[in-house]
């Protein structure tokens, strides 16, 4: 082999080149999400890795101690067979204020300038003190009012976290909303119908995000006051027990309603404390059904009586058992947990399943620049 054919090898791609994606890492409420994917030569697109890492404290002495975020992302990325440490994250939702704004641009003006003279008179102290960010939704061609999803962050807050990440090593790439990596994520899983609208609910720690994707595009995002650390402190209260013993209660019982027969032994213990669980609970999912319902009448305004075809629940709500009948049971629509969001890139039988609905957000930010749903 001559010298020149040796170098022509060594620098040609091969037909096993591969394009290795950023890692998607999302802090959840108890656990670090990571993701990567890569795309071979054909642009086919599979897991390179994945990880998800218990925090070895609670979420905010993670957050206010440099030393124990460095341990548990090492050990994350030291889990599997990452590549490099370029990242996509998201902002904790506990530090981050998503609204949906509907804005006119005035002529001769651009949407950055009209969305910041209306953000202007909404939000407190000087812009220069915000990190702002926008996504503009489904709006009808020439329609007088624009819409927009708004992102806003205590720009000190922004640099406290980039600074976390990059004193673990990591290289924040890009920074993005949780709603966009969603939208990402069910855009691809939703194959059989690239028109379907879907309604996915983020289960937060003290509050949680409803999210229409109609299409591959983003049409509705909304904060709403439903979160986990509510209602783990609500069942403390009504059964007089401590939160630790609270969260081990609900992982070895359901909230289906269907779980509860009446018929069955009157005094069965485990009957007892599921119908228990599902009465102190109840009322505050029906506040949820509640803004569903509000979120599909606003839906098939905006998409001409399109209906959403299904909710998805992801989040930390979403791992109790039974939540999806719950809430099935209380509006007129589909509910079900996420499906596996590795799915549409698990193309080997030895692979398939290995995705838990926990790391639906980490996958959706290492889509980012990977697929062509953005």
């Amino acid at each position: 082999m001559s010298v020149l054919t040796a170098v022509m090898q060594k620098f040609t791609p091969t037909a096993n080149a591969r394009r290795i994606g950023h890692i998607g890492l999302e802090c959840s409420l108890t656990e670090i999400h990571l993701v990567q994917l890569e795309a071979d030569s054909t642009g086919k697109i599979s897991v390179h890795a994945m990880a998800s890492v218990p925090y070895p404290c609670s979420y905010d002495e993670l957050f206010s101690s440099p030393k124990i975020m460095r341990t548990l992302v090492r050990k994350a990325l030291a889990s599997d067979t990452f590549h490099g440490h370029r990242i996509v994250s998201t902002l904790p939702s506990s530090n981050l204020q998503i609204m949906p704004v509907s804005y006119h641009v005035n002529k001769g003006k651009s949407d950055d300038e009209a969305l910041l003279a209306l953000l202007t008179e909404r939000l407190d102290g000087d812009l220069t003190d915000y990190v702002i960010d926008y996504v503009r939704v489904r709006t009808e061609q020439h329609a007088e009012e624009h819409q927009a999803i708004v992102a806003v962050a205590k720009r000190e807050f922004v640099i406290s976290y980039l600074e976390a990440l990059r004193k673990c090593g990591l290289e924040t790439m890009h920074l993005e909303i949780g709603p966009s990596a969603i939208r990402r994520l069910i855009s691809a899983m939703s194959t059989q119908n690239e028109h379907e609208n879907v309604l996915a609910i983020n289960f937060g720690r003290t509050s949680s995000y409803i999210t229409v994707i109609s299409g591959a595009r983003l049409l509705f995002d909304q904060e709403i006051r439903f979160g986990e650390k509510h209602l783990i402190a609500k069942i403390s209260e009504n059964l007089d027990m401590p939160e630790d013993s609270v969260r081990e209660l609900i992982k070895g019982h359901s909230f289906d309603p269907g779980s509860i027969n009446t018929t069955s032994e009157p005094h069965n213990l485990d009957i007892d404390i599921s119908s228990a669980l599902q009465e102190i609970v109840k009322p505050n999912f029906l506040e949820l059904a509640e803004e569903i319902n509000r979120t599909l009448i606003y839906t098939a305004s905006q998409t001409r009586g399109e209906a959403v075809s299904r909710i998805y629940l992801l989040g930390g709500i979403a791992r109790w058992r039974g939540c999806d009948a719950l809430l099935n049971s209380l509006v007129q629509i589909d509910v079900e947990i996420i499906p596996n969001p590795l799915q549409p890139f698990e193309h080997e039988p030895e692979t398939a399943g290995t995705g838990k609905p926990e790391i639906a957000v980490a996958t959706g930010l290492a889509m980012y620049g990977m697929t062509k749903h953005g």
